[in-house]
């Protein structure tokens, strides 16, 4: 009677699981005979990172945190917490999966019991039965799907929290600087303003970097908040401020729109930071020649182009240039290779697009970077809640 009690209750807790949930009675009991049971105390590390991976395993009982390394330095490593798993979890899933190193490791937060399957023999099984192999593996997508989701949603917080804590004593610094430059100290020489000059500057790409990082690490659009915006103030509003930088390179700058452009909402601010980004790249990789910002009004939305006569963009390096932290080819000119991805997340934000194409196909050369953005919904399409920017 424990016998048939025991095997109904691994049964069920298979029947729970994120793997196996799907499978019909008959593909059960083939799975039991590969099942044992195992019982760890709190506190205990029952896989490590980086381990062979032997086991699939299903959580019957207790919670387990699902942890990863983190190289603070060359000498620091700190574990993060990535999930916390509970009743029917499934975890060890590379177990199944070539080279069957275990990418996270797992710690007991409480009296723990599992039920383990045997990796090299499930394959086998499901080698033998297609159709049960096939929603496995179906299920087991969806389980590696949302583990890298949680994964990255704990980096993010944690590169959050870091930048948010390294940005007070930067500024300070700065702030002290500025003091020194402003004399409220006494004179400086000129060796001496030169030298302060520079840590200012280092202080300040530092500080950018770290705005940058907080952006990558939280953009999306439900932080924006909505208002009206006309995208031309927006753009002559960057277009000003950029302009020194332009004549400093002894590069024309030029503005071109229709008379009159719709309204969109959206946050003024955000696609200024945008629009900011795309002209600081147009100046910093055009050595000569001109830059040009056309507005085009279309039908269902407005496109802006940017447009340059620069070094251009290398073939393979065109599909990647939105990823974060991407630099391409030039690494020595390029900052944190954040700004593209963050305005990528701006546009898709507010239910656009943005894209790069090189050479220009109007110049034969530089670079012309273009973004559209949805013309403001009509009141029917506010009346029935539609999503801003489907339609």
């Amino acid at each position: 009677m424990k016998v048939v009690t025991a095997i109904n209750s691994v049964k069920e807790t298979l029947k729970s699981s994120e793997l196996f949930h799907n499978l019909t009675e008959d593909e059960l009991d083939k799975l039991l005979p590969l099942c044992q049971e195992q019982f760890y105390e709190p506190g205990t590390v029952m896989f490590c990172e980086g381990k062979q991976c032997n086991y699939v395993q299903t959580l019957k009982s207790g919670k387990v945190a699902l942890e990863t390394e983190l190289a603070i330095s060359r000498s620091s490593v700190e574990r993060a917490t990535i999930d916390v798993l509970s009743q029917g979890a499934s975890f060890c899933w590379s177990a199944l999966m070539e080279p069957h190193v275990l990418t996270s490791s797992g710690r007991c937060l409480e009296t723990t019991e599992v039920i383990a399957l045997d990796g090299d023999k499930l394959k086998v099984l499901l080698n033998e039965n297609p159709q049960m192999g096939y929603k496995v593996a179906n299920n087991l997508v969806k389980v590696v799907a949302s583990r890298l989701e949680n994964t990255k949603q704990t980096m993010e917080r944690i590169l959050s929290v870091i930048f948010h804590d390294l940005k007070a004593p930067l500024a300070a610094a700065e702030s002290y600087n500025r003091l020194l430059l402003d004399g409220f100290v006494g004179e400086l020489s000129e060796e001496q303003k030169n030298i302060v000059k520079r840590s200012s500057k280092r202080l300040s790409d530092l500080l950018n970097l770290i705005s940058n990082m907080i952006d990558f690490s939280r953009v999306d659009f439900g932080g924006f908040g909505t208002e009206e915006v006309s995208l031309t103030k927006v753009i002559e509003d960057c277009v000003e401020t950029m302009y020194p930088l332009a004549v400093e390179k002894h590069l024309q700058l030029v503005f071109k729109a229709p008379p009159e452009l719709p309204i969109i909402l959206g946050s003024a601010s955000r696609l200024k930071q945008v629009v900011t980004n795309l002209l600081s790249n147009a100046i910093k990789f055009t050595p000569a020649g001109r830059i040009t910002v056309k507005v085009k009004d279309d039908k269902d939305h407005l496109q802006v182009d940017v447009i340059d006569t620069g070094i251009g963009i290398h073939t393979e390096d065109l599909p990647k240039i939105f990823d974060g932290f991407y630099k391409g080819l030039n690494m020595e000119k390029r900052g944190a290779g954040l700004g593209l991805s963050i305005s990528k997340r701006i546009i898709e934000g507010h239910g656009g697009k943005i894209w790069a194409t090189s050479p220009c196909p109007e110049t034969g050369k530089g670079s012309r970077f273009t973004f559209i953005l949805p013309k403001r919904r009509n009141k029917r399409s506010e009346l029935y809640g539609e999503d801003f920017g489907s339609g």
